[in-house]
């Protein structure tokens, strides 16, 4: 499986229902040339962006599953399928929100929440625009659903205390450091931008969609790797960072081996270093970054399992 990223349904049953496709055959080959508005302004938004995407991939958007990647060609564990930039990232240090960010003392899933939430409050001025009109409002996770949807839905189960807990921990974070901000920035901010609704939503995205980067950029949004499978542990990319002129190695040095590889993480508490469903880098490539202030590296996804063509 490829994909990863469609809207889903609010209220989902429990548990999720295994992903099965509903677009036809038909409209599966011929997506390139039936591609959505928003999938074009996507496409013209990563060419503008410096990212390249092989063309081995093809991206459908299917409006009962949203976004979903598919093979055109058998794809090989080692081939690389995308260079994304860490500038076209979007995290606290590449987020036009970062002054205020950093001098109100906020970082992790607080601060990211803070940026996306000031990138989508931004429209179409945002440099993420193309981007983040494809995101859904909110992802379908415990953490956005009322107390009454949590009590019928999981009462009785180990999680029902835990999410009503982590709930009301999400609130008093928003209450003491994102509501005081929005009324004490230099900057003008619409408070609607900024609610707790939107803080909420803000956190489900990033729980699902958000990737560990590096030490100087921390975790954050990368564009075109949420389309992938990395919810479960099957996987079908890995990152690697290299320099934009560096050409990918299939024969890896065993002794860099644990260095490249990007191990699967998970958990949303706000007190983590790291996100649910993303993948650290362990090696020290930030070093540079820390020192200059800039980051001329970019992030490599790399098959790390066959896929058949006309799979997804």
């Amino acid at each position: 499986m490829l994909k990863i990223g469609g809207a889903a349904p609010l209220n989902p049953p429990l548990p999720p229902q295994p992903y099965r496709h509903s677009c036809s055959r038909r409209n599966y080959f011929s997506s390139n040339l039936m591609a959505s508005r928003r999938l074009r302004a996507f496409k013209r938004w990563m060419k503008s962006q410096g990212i390249q995407c092989s063309d081995t991939l093809d991206f459908i958007d299917c409006p009962q599953q949203g976004i979903s990647v598919g093979a055109l060609s058998d794809l090989h564990e080692g081939d690389v399928v995308a260079k994304i930039p860490k500038t076209a990232c979007l995290t606290i240090k590449t987020s036009g929100a970062r002054e205020m960010i950093e001098s109100a003392g906020l970082d992790g899933h607080l601060g990211l929440s803070v940026a996306l939430m000031y990138e989508k409050s931004l429209a179409q001025d945002s440099p993420w625009a193309g981007y983040l009109q494809l995101l859904p409002p909110q992802e379908c996770l415990p953490l956005v659903w009322t107390l009454g949807e949590v009590d019928s839905l999981l009462s009785g189960t180990e999680l029902h205390k835990a999410i009503k807990e982590d709930k009301t921990l999400m609130y008093e974070d928003w209450k003491e450091n994102i509501l005081p901000l929005v009324y004490s920035a230099p900057q003008s901010l619409n408070p609607s931008s900024f609610s707790v609704k939107e803080y909420f939503a803000a956190r489900s995205l990033i729980a699902s969609r958000s990737f560990q980067i590096d030490e100087y950029h921390g975790f954050g949004m990368v564009p075109l790797a949420d389309l992938f499978n990395h919810k479960t542990g099957a996987e079908d990319v890995h990152f690697t960072s290299v320099s934009p002129n560096q050409e990918y190695e299939d024969d890896v040095d065993s002794e860099n081996g644990d260095n490249n590889e990007l191990s699967k993480i998970s958990g949303h508490d706000k007190r983590d270093s790291t996100c649910e469903n993303s993948y650290i880098h362990s090696d020290s490539e930030s070093d540079y970054s820390s020192v200059t202030g800039e980051d001329p590296m970019m992030l490599q996804m790399i098959m790390v399992r066959e896929v058949k063509s006309g799979l997804e």
